[in-house]
């Protein structure tokens, strides 16, 4: 006969999430590269379009 599941231990999920979003920006800062914000939002508006093989824009140092 098989064996009930165990339980897993409560976890605070808002906690989690606010640790990975604290950790994610952490990281991002830390990277000198970026994209400006007007080369993803044409290249966003390519794939809206239905371009789906659009090339998508590269971080670099600004």
């Amino acid at each position: 006969m098989s064996e009930p599941a165990r339980s897993l231990p409560d976890m605070d999920d808002t906690a989690a999430e606010t640790e990975a979003l604290v950790a994610a920006v952490a990281e991002a800062r830390s990277d000198p590269r970026a994209v400006p914000h007007a080369e993803v939002r044409a290249w966003l508006l390519e794939v809206a379009a239905g371009d789906f093989d659009a090339t998508p824009p590269e971080a670099r140092r600004l």
